[in-house]
């Protein structure tokens, strides 16, 4: 009966060995990594945003009915590059009034949106588009915004 207990004894001193030992041990660095259930994407690089250009404001100015624009000295004036139509408002769905000869001056009333009001010698307006007329950078810049 007593080496019996000694056998369980020494049993379980051993057993409890291997329990100290098997906790020393990092079992999960022992072990082949295990695949990821979920897909791994690889970081993308980041964008810097592109800060946008100031853009330039006017002053519009809206005549009533009963008001006449101020005397004008130096008339803003530009050219047609090509024969061109003048149309009711800035954009190609607006109906032509008429169509303009190359080299004909206008005078430059307005602009908005790549496009310009001009008075034409009869005195009639419209809108024609900045790629068909020829305007110096120094008139361009004098040119109101305005609404159509």
């Amino acid at each position: 009966m007593k080496s019996r207990i000694l056998f369980l004894l020494s049993c379980w001193l051993w057993l409890g060995c291997l329990l100290i030992l098997a906790g020393c041990i990092d079992l999960a660095a022992a072990l082949p990594p295990t695949p990821s259930p979920f897909p791994t994407i690889p970081r993308l690089p980041t964008v810097t945003p592109i800060t946008p250009e100031p853009v330039r404001t006017s002053v519009i100015i809206v005549l009533g009915p009963s008001a006449t624009p101020p005397p004008t000295v130096n008339l803003l004036r530009g050219r047609v590059r090509v024969e061109a139509n003048v149309r009711r408002g800035p954009g190609t769905s607006f109906q032509v009034i008429t169509v303009l000869p190359a080299n004909t001056e206008v005078v430059l009333e307005g602009q908005r949106a790549n496009w310009y009001m001009v008075r034409l010698s009869d005195g009639q307006s419209g809108w024609m588009s900045a790629t068909v007329l020829e305007v110096a950078p120094d008139v361009a810049a004098l040119v109101p915004v305005v609404a159509p």
